[in-house]
């Protein structure tokens, strides 16, 4: 029961983190290029929310056996 919620919070998050991501990244691709201005931290804040949604989605794989095998 709980392991369900668990692991159903942590698509919902990586939902988030995907859209963030890509908010941040389209974002500042119209404003470099439109209005030759970009965010400062869109890239860095990019990086970092891409790691840890790597890091998350091997759980949720892990979990799914989802992996793959070699």
């Amino acid at each position: 029961m709980f392991s369900k919620i668990l692991l159903k919070s942590l698509e919902w998050l990586l939902i988030c983190i995907f859209g963030l991501m890509v908010l941040l990244v389209f974002g500042n691709v119209v404003l470099r290029y439109g209005f030759n201005y970009g965010i400062i931290f869109s890239e860095e804040v990019s990086r970092f929310l891409f790691v840890w949604m790597v890091f998350l989605g091997s759980v949720l794989m892990l979990y799914d056996n989802g992996h793959l095998g070699v």
